[in-house]
């Protein structure tokens, strides 16, 4: 590749300087702490959200808001450790069967009691077609779940089809979020996607789609009032535009904070980065149903020809890792003896060769701004395929069509995604997105797919171990994701705002690991 031509590209006028490849990324001589009188927060994400459902949805710009307005039974905190929430207490009291003791002090934001009925039907919508329920997306972790039961109301017993060993950690995550039966049933799905309650910090108060969602601060919260009156969310898709409203002070806090503008942010007197390695990978996902990428040939050329170290350095400013395979550093069962993945052109043309490939037109379809760097990362790449002499169609699409895309299958070949381990176990991304009839099942393969559904009924951690390193040899030789690159999440905060960031994108205004520093 010409290598100029990419840095050329790459540069765009930022600085020369690379920033630390892991966080935090502070400024060299910070100034004293910063106070503030404000009582609302005002924070900027790229794109509005899409659902106020939190069992239709799995976009961070979606999560940042639901996981405020709803709780799930258990908690995960940044450092990776589960807590009590909703749930005060649990145990497996038999191979199949979890006893989940609950609050009796929660109240949904109507004033209404918390139950065990509650959390069943929250549950139950996502598995039992039987259930009255919205169109949900595809529930990997509901394949383990026989039956619910609410005997109390302080009670929740689940039984699973076999052995579970993840069920805490799956119910940390947004498949443990808990709606309101009654207030859903009374007032039907669609009236709740516009008004929805729960039992989190933040309440609902108001939407205007393409522009901002307002929450105000639940006087009542079980687990003591979030530090804001108010927090409005607004969709700002333009990186330095986000940038300047922060260092104006127009918006308290903006996610994700864009790699080149970091060193800009971390220098300035009046605002901080606050960064952490994400749970999960940026990656292309692939259409294998369509000629020519129905060939793993085709896929692992394609895997070799990309220069991860020069995106990583020049695009990210060091801010972000080489992946070693499918499992992102930081999970449980990440394997750290594997090599980072290859640049190898030569290698690619011997592969394209040997696959006979004759100039089929491959299509790329790219966001520009939905994940950071996404459309500069996607020019970068585009020309170092058709430096091994790939015919690439690169098409720019909005976050709507990407999204409508993604729910009917409908991509042309490759597109990005970024995939979250959200239960810092394979299971909770590979086992969740590339299963049958999952959102990117487009390719199957039997033997992945039988250690898949093994991997999740092993309770001795080498045993599991073992299956998924099988996982990642079929995952390396298949590349159902041709994997790019693990990033720095960062946010731009107001020197005032004291606030710890989950690796797994969910932005937590909570009294553990969120306050403003008052005047």
């Amino acid at each position: 590749m010409d290598r100029r031509r990419f840095l050329s590209r790459a540069s765009f006028g930022l600085a020369a300087a690379l920033a630390p490849a892991i966080p935090p990324a502070a400024s060299s001589a910070p100034p004293g702490p910063s106070t503030t009188s404000k009582r609302d927060l005002i924070i900027a994400q790229a794109y509005d959200l899409t659902s106020l459902d939190p069992h239709a949805s799995t976009l961070s710009s979606d999560w940042r808001i639901a996981f405020n307005v709803f709780d799930t039974l258990i908690r995960r905190h940044a450092d990776g450790t589960l807590h009590p929430a909703l749930a005060h207490a649990w145990k497996r009291t038999a191979p199949t069967t979890w006893r989940f003791a609950l609050r009796s002090d929660v109240r949904w934001h109507d004033g209404t009691r918390f139950t065990s009925v509650d959390a069943k039907y929250s549950l139950d919508r996502t598995y039992d077609a039987t259930v009255k329920a919205a169109r949900l997306l595809g529930a990997w972790w509901t394949q383990t779940l026989e039956r619910t039961e609410a005997p109390d109301p302080e009670t929740l017993v689940i039984h699973t089809r076999w052995p579970d060993p993840l069920m805490p950690a799956r119910l940390a995550s947004c498949a443990g979020a808990m709606v309101p039966w009654a207030y859903m049933d009374r007032m039907g799905f669609k009236a709740f996607n516009e008004h929805p309650i729960g039992s989190g910090p933040l309440r609902f108060a108001s939407r205007s789609r393409g522009d901002q969602c307002v929450l105000d601060a639940n006087p009542d919260y079980w687990d003591g009032r979030v530090d804001v009156d108010r927090v409005v969310f607004r969709s700002v898709p333009d990186s330095e535009r986000r940038v300047d409203q922060l260092l104006r002070g127009a918006t308290d806090l903006i996610a994700p904070l864009a790699p080149e503008h970091v060193r800009r942010v971390a220098a300035d007197p009046s605002t901080q980065v606050a960064g952490v390695l994400y749970a999960g990978l940026y990656v292309l996902a692939v259409n294998v149903w369509v000629a020519p990428l129905q060939d793993p040939l085709i896929r692992q050329a394609l895997s070799l020809a990309i220069d991860r170290e020069t995106i990583v350095k020049e695009l990210w400013r060091g801010r972000g890792l080489v992946p070693n395979g499918p499992i992102p550093r930081g999970d449980d069962l990440h394997d750290s003896s594997l090599r980072a993945l290859p640049y190898d052109p030569g290698a690619a043309r011997d592969r394209l060769r040997r696959a006979g490939y004759r100039g089929d037109t491959i299509h790329f379809e790219t966001t520009a701004g939905m994940i950071a760097n996404d459309r500069l990362m996607a020019e970068a790449i585009t020309e170092m395929w058709e430096d091994v002499g790939v015919k690439v169609v690169l098409d720019v699409i909005d976050a709507d069509l990407r999204n409508r895309k993604n729910r009917q299958q409908a991509f042309k070949g490759l597109w990005w995604s970024d995939p979250t381990s959200i239960i810092r176990d394979p299971d909770g991304m590979m086992g969740r997105l590339l299963g049958p009839g999952q959102p990117h099942g487009y390719w199957q393969h039997d033997e992945f797919d039988r250690l898949t559904r093994a991997a999740r009924s092993i309770a001795d951690e080498q045993a599991r171990a073992a299956a998924y390193r099988k996982m990642t040899a079929i995952f390396l030789e298949q590349n159902p994701w041709i994997v790019v690159l693990q990033p720095v999440e960062d946010y731009g905060l107001r020197r005032y705002v004291e606030f710890t960031p989950n690796p797994d994108q969910q932005l937590e205004l909570r009294r553990f690991n969120f306050r403003m520093r008052r005047a």
